[in-house]
């Protein structure tokens, strides 16, 4: 296929062309193009419109084309031409059965019966907008903005995500439920304030690796050309190392697996940092002119990194001492670039003398302790070495339950190949009340390896293609001052705004650095921060709405998301969704939060909208670095409309200044890019774009010929000074219990920070120290395992695990499709034969999975591929095919997340809870629930409507319920 097809000149075609053939196959995507166009057959017309586009059921954002004949998709098939090879899963083939579904939100509804009721009928759109902007107003002035919650879901979109998040800042809306803090935001939070950019899930140079480790990552569970990238890296020779407690897809194909015990991985990566850093292939010099391992730390003091300002009256708080080893003196770095306290220009990036002379061949010391004024400082890398060396392999072998010599020759073959090595994480680590230290730890890992910014290692900066991302839907109308009033009011009194406020301190259990003994210990949480705002994560959210602690929260606007399903503590959810004054749902079905609601606005599909696709996870180059189109198959069913359009449609009722007139004019601004940017990655305007389908941009250390970091390329200001981008520090807008002058249980009270926006990656991190976490990452045991609650063993021996990824669903989606549920019916949890024996437990019998806090039905699945004594569940389970009034369409019985409490800990930066446990099981003697598809005859209850059905069917009453006891209703 050419890729010079766009929406303006259709290529015609017939519709016999053959289907991408991954999971489903030829015959099965035939079969459907023949139901899906059935209200076609009575025309006489051949014409076939191709339109270039991509696949949003997951994050991969496959290239595809969709056939269009007579106003309705009829095919998809993959584009080979650019990143994702033509390759394609059964969720891209599913599309017509999205788009065409008979559960589908098409008009705007408002809810006539109690809450769960199912009882709906349609409104008009300027009805739904005026009630919201009414009863939002009403609450807003009764009870304060930050009464509202907001709530977005996957990120995948993430030019959705920010209109969602703009208008509700602008509003002065603080809690969300976050959903992006399970899976994402820990790597990127963290990331951010070590070095200014993320690199675990997108940087990774498979291409001219030699190594590739993968950590807790199923590389099939979304874009399948992942795969081919790391089995191409396996014919030239590359190692793929494998660390998974799970035997999956990727672990199969690996040459090394490691099955690590849930919840240990710190001190397999602490291991890993432990062998670099004693290992002739750390990258000293990469620690000692780039990062602040040469910084002294003031220890028994403020527990900061050391200024000129703590040393000498009147110093500078931009001057970071360190030791000379070339001229045997007392240096200091300038962090002033910005020039706000006399030593920038010329000065600011450098490394100064007493008198405050550039030392222009100055080599700071790594190690070594000097005493200054009276009192002795250790450098951060001293701190650094002090803290992993402990952590030996043996140490790791016990913690992770895994066999020396596998963690000695992997962490070998990952150094062995460094700087050649490149590492890519799933998100199942982030599932975690330490995510921000894991991340840490990965992050200072890389970097120690010498991948940072190599051939084959990580690309550490994410290079779009025009150089603009989807923040700057944000950023560009805060620098020029077009922050609304409300969002700055609300922001300056975030500590009596927001719903974290109670989650400060936590009882969480520690490993001693030197006797690898676990120790309870209060960890002082610095208030958890989604996207850098102070917000809210899912239990503090929860406790808002159900309890009113610390306040509660009477409006709720929810757009493309499953709270109940997605979040612990489901129960607890449905009761807050309850005690809502109001509540709007944005969604394209019903789901069954949205049975809770009191209007429902109708979402057009991804694949019935324009937008600019920006990679964001999972993808190495080329595909970081390629602006790929999404563009519609047709107009959006009924009176549908873009999330984006929604939000600022809405924006004019509430007199929201959104800056951008509408989506197209930031389209027009990302795809343009700044003035220096070459031609040939420059779009005059969106419009241009449609005509060229993708633009692929350039990797600047390929282009160098250096990393970014030397040439000034990962600073993202106009200064293209060496160093490293480090302006996301110090942003304590998130920090609820350490801002300067609070008092910690202990009695301490808290210095003031001077922000560390020095250019430096931090390794030894000050922001994390402030947010709770601790300036190094910790060994935290999981909450609830054998080590930490013994006590449970008894009445529950299991290790329970959680949210592996299925291919069939993207987390909560797709459970009404005919194709995805017949290639996965049931939720499935996963039992080691020989566990299933001592229960009388066999293949496909139904089995309660039981936690002390509730249980849930799931069918059982024997293999081989989880060990002994631990389970697997899958999560986010819900069955459309049940009522709204039969549980809120079966949203608990096999749902993973009511196994957990919601009561902490947390993690301390981004509030991610505990997602694991210890369970028993059991076999379901009532065998499956009620009222649920368990045929592929049953299953004919979702067939794709057809276009005289849709016509016909206004949903005045509401959407119909199709259901397995009686048909559709």
């Amino acid at each position: 296929m050419s890729l010079k097809m766009s929406r303006r000149g259709f290529v015609k075609a017939t519709a016999a062309a053959t289907a991408s053939t991954l999971l489903l196959g030829s015959q099965a995507a035939t079969a459907f193009a023949d139901d899906a166009a059935e209200g076609a057959k009575a025309t006489s017309s051949d014409d076939v419109k191709i339109i270039p586009s991509a696949c949003r059921q997951c994050y991969g954002r496959c290239a595809l084309f969709g056939h269009v004949k007579d106003g309705r998709l009829t095919k998809i098939e993959g584009n080979p031409d650019l990143f994702s090879e033509g390759t394609l899963c059964g969720r891209a083939f599913a599309i017509p059965q999205e788009l065409y579904n008979p559960l589908r939100v098409r008009y705007p509804q408002k809810r006539v019966g109690e809450k769960g009721s199912g009882q709906w009928k349609r409104i008009t759109w300027e009805e739904a907008y005026q009630e919201t902007a009414d009863r939002y107003t009403e609450i807003g002035e009764k009870y304060g903005w930050h009464t509202i919650a907001h709530q977005y879901g996957t990120g995948r979109d993430m030019l959705q995500f920010q209109a969602i998040n703009k208008l509700w800042l602008e509003l002065g809306s603080t809690a969300t439920f976050g959903v992006g803090n399970l899976c994402w935001v820990g790597s990127y939070f963290t990331s951010q304030r070590l070095y200014g950019d993320e690199t675990q899930y997108t940087g990774w140079d498979g291409n001219n690796t030699d190594c590739i480790l993968i950590w807790c990552r199923q590389e099939r569970s979304r874009g399948y050309y992942d795969w081919l990238t790391v089995k191409r890296a396996q014919e030239r020779g590359a190692k793929v190392i494998c660390v998974d407690p799970r035997y999956t897809c990727t672990a199969s194909k690996a040459d090394l697996w490691l099955p690590i015990r849930p919840g240990s991985d710190m001190a397999l990566v602490l291991a890993f940092i432990n062998e670099i850093i004693h290992s002739d292939k750390c990258a000293n010099d990469f620690a000692r002119f780039y990062t602040n391992a040469p910084f002294f730390i003031d220890e028994e003091g403020t527990g900061y990194q050391l200024r000129e300002s703590m040393i000498k009256e009147g110093g500078n708080e931009e001057l970071y001492p360190a030791w000379d080893e070339a001229h045997d003196q007392l240096i200091f770095w300038s962090g002033d670039w910005q020039n706000k306290q006399g030593v920038g220009g010329p000065k600011a990036f450098q490394w100064l003398d007493a008198e405050g002379n550039i030392v222009a061949d100055a080599k700071p010391a790594l190690s070594g302790s000097r005493e200054i004024n009276g009192k002795t400082y250790r450098t951060s890398w001293d701190i650094l070495v002090e803290h992993v060396t402990p952590w030996t392999i043996e140490r790791a072998a016990e913690f992770c339950e895994l066999p020396e010599d596998k963690i000695r020759e992997a962490i070998q073959t990952y150094i062995d190949a460094s700087p050649h090595a490149c590492f890519c994480r799933g998100q199942k680590v982030e599932f975690s009340i330490n995510t921000s230290g894991i991340s840490q730890a990965f992050t200072i890992m890389m970097a120690l390896a010498g991948n940072f910014d190599s051939k084959g290692g990580q690309n550490i900066g994410r290079e779009p293609a025009t150089g603009y991302d989807s923040f700057m839907f944000d950023v560009v109308p805060n620098k020029e001052g077009r922050m609304g009033k409300r969002r700055m009011e609300t922001a300056k009194n975030i500590k009596k705004l927001s719903v974290c406020q109670n989650t400060g301190y936590q009882q969480i259990l520690v490993a001693d650095d030197a006797t690898g003994e676990l120790r309870e210990t209060t960890q002082n949480s610095g208030g958890q921060v989604i996207y850098g705002q102070q917000g809210g994560f899912g239990a503090a959210t929860t406790k808002a709405m159900a309890k009113g602690d610390p306040f509660q929260i009477h409006g709720y606007w929810q757009q493309t998301s499953e709270p109940i399903l997605s979040i612990e503590g489901g129960h607890e959810i449905i009761e807050g969704f309850k005690n809502l004054d109001f509540f709007v749902n944005v969604d394209i079905y019903m789901t069954p939060s949205g049975e809770l609601a009191d209007i429902i606005l109708p979402a057009a599909h991804p694949n019935e909208v324009d937008r600019v696709e920006w990679a964001h996870s999972g993808h190495g180059y080329p595909t970081s670095h390629t602006y790929l189109i999404r563009q519609p198959f047709h107009e959006p069913l009924g009176e549908c409309k873009d999330d984006m359009d929604i939000c600022f449609e809405f924006a004019k009722y509430m007199d929201v200044d959104m800056y951008w007139k509408d989506k197209y004019e930031f389209f027009d601004y990302m795809v343009k890019g700044p003035e220096t940017l070459p031609p040939q990655l420059s779009c005059a305007s969106f419009e241009e774009f449609r005509e060229r389908i993708s633009v692929t941009g350039v990797e600047m250390a390929t282009v160098k010929q250096a990393p970014k970091y030397e040439t000034g390329f990962m600073r993202k200001t106009s200064d293209f000074r060496p160093g490293f981008n480090t302006m996301y520090r110090g942003n304590k807008m998130g920090s609820v219990y350490r801002f300067p002058g609070t008092k910690t249980p202990d009695g301490k009270v808290i210095p003031a920070h001077p922000q560390s926006d020095n250019g430096k990656m931090e390794m030894w991190s000050e922001d994390l120290l402030l947010y709770g976490n601790g300036p190094l990452p910790l060994y935290i045991e999981p909450p609830i395992t054998p080590l930490a609650r013994p006590d449970l063993l008894e009445d529950f021996p299991y290790t329970l695990i959680t949210g592996g990824r299925s291919h069939a669903f993207f987390h909560t989606e797709y459970r009404n499709s005919p194709w995805m549920r017949e290639v996965h019916m049931f939720p499935t949890v996963d039992i080691n034969p020989a566990t299933a024996a001592e229960h009388g437990i066999a293949q496909d019998d139904w089995v309660w999975i039981e936690t002390y806090v509730d249980k849930i039905r799931q069918r059982a699945n024997l293999t081989e591929a989880i060990k002994p004594g631990m389970i697997h569940v899958e999560h986010d389970w819900w069955f459309p095919e049940r009522e709204a009034t039969d549980d809120l369409h079966g949203a608990i019985d096999s749902n993973c997340n009511v196994l957990f409490e919601n009561n902490g800990p947390y993690d301390p930066a981004v509030g991610t809870d505990n997602y694991g446990g210890l369970c028993k099981i059991y076999k379901a003697e009532e065998g499956a629930p009620k009222n649920i598809c368990m045929t592929e005859e049953d299953l004919k209850i979702f067939p794709p409507m057809s276009a005289d059905a849709i016509a016909s069917d206004d949903q005045a009453d509401g959407v119909r319920q199709v259901t397995v006891k009686g048909g559709a209703k």
